[in-house]
């Protein structure tokens, strides 16, 4: 479902919906009410309020209703500098008869000025224009061919990065056609050994999905594609498969394959040649908790350190491999692989703080 266009809507009539959803979303009469709202991504987050009853003086939660997500991100679009992360909370504190205050917070700690005044006339944060939109694809995709697919993923990563960038990678997570995500990371010239994060025009999904399609209707869809793009044209994918390389079980699996998958899996995704990789899994406890991250550096430049994107099975290997360790009585916070191109792992673990 596409979300609704705020991008035209003065900063007056954001702030307006905003209190319009609050008052309602709480079932009772109210003198005070506090919205919070976490944004992780363009499309992660959590939207949560409580307001004191009126005829009570009791704290009380609600859920905030319709598109509360939608127009925090606007103002956070409109919020952010170009050299800064962008806020990740804000506090939207409202009174019955329009007042409020709203206040921002950011990644590295730091507060931003609070925005207050009342719901009619507010236009206190500049207003920044939407970005043109997006490169539009052909209606039916079904015409393309694959080598055509592969072009449209270039032109679709050139139209929307914006900086001078040297690889952009694609990636999608797909369940079915209803089901499933996509994103797009990029590396500038700049810094060639970081990933820039976008969530990406909406015809990244599009492009992903006609593939998909094409691959379950020969009996093999995917899991996973991830699409590596160069400035120059190059287009290389990756998928993955629900039960290959790595198995969906992995009870069963010695040591020794746990090893060689994670080497496979950790060699596909690095994207240049390389002289020495890190895969690294991080664990809380419950084991369900956690991640991974994939480095390594490149002949080009083998003092440096570069990042790239992990497969969804370096979660699960590294997830195997805690299990075990843990039955022998060694718990690691984190699990260091390091790779040599020959062929060479080896394992270093950090052991849980007490």
């Amino acid at each position: 479902m596409n979300s609704p266009d705020l991008s035209t809507l003065s900063n007056h009539e954001l702030y307006s919906q905003l209190a319009s959803l609050t008052a309602q979303s709480i079932p009772e009469g109210w003198a005070s009410a506090t919205v919070h709202s976490e944004i992780e991504g363009w499309n992660s987050g959590l939207t949560y309020g409580e307001y004191i009853a009126l005829d009570s003086a009791e704290t009380k939660y609600f859920l905030p209703k319709g598109s509360y997500f939608d127009l925090f991100r606007e103002l956070r679009r409109r919020m952010q500098q170009a050299d800064q992360l962008p806020w990740n909370k804000a506090e939207l504190r409202l009174e019955a008869e329009g007042h409020f205050a709203c206040t921002f917070s950011y990644p590295d700690g730091r507060s931003g000025d609070e925005v207050a005044g009342a719901v009619a006339g507010l236009d206190a944060i500049e207003y920044v224009p939407p970005p043109p939109p997006p490169i539009a694809l052909p209606a039916d995709l079904s015409a393309l061919s694959e080598d055509e697919i592969d072009g449209w993923f270039y032109k679709v990563a050139q139209d929307a990065i914006k900086a001078e960038w040297s690889l952009a990678i694609l990636r999608a997570e797909i369940e079915s056609l209803s089901d499933g995500s996509s994103m797009m990371r990029y590396r500038t010239v700049d810094e060639p050994g970081e990933l820039a994060m976008d969530a990406g025009p909406e015809s990244i999904w599009a492009l992903c999905a006609e593939l998909w399609k094409r691959a379950a209707q020969t009996g093999e869809p995917w899991s996973e594609l991830t699409v590596q793009i160069t400035p120059e044209g190059s287009v290389r994918r990756i998928t993955v498969y629900p039960d290959s390389p790595v198995p969906a079980d992995l009870t069963g699996a010695t040591n020794a394959q746990l090893t060689d998958w994670l080497r496979e899996m950790t060699v596909r995704m690095i994207d240049a040649p390389w002289v020495s990789a890190l895969a690294v899994g991080r664990f809380a406890d419950p084991p369900r908790r956690g991640g991974s991250a994939l480095f390594f550096h490149p002949e080009s430049a083998p003092e440096a350190e570069w990042a790239t994107l992990v497969s969804m099975n370096h979660n699960r290997l590294f997830l195997a491999l805690w299990q075990r360790w843990k039955a022998h009585g060694q718990d690691w916070s984190e699990l260091q692989v390091h790779l040599q191109p020959n062929g060479t792992v080896s394992f270093e673990g950090v052991p849980r703080s007490p």
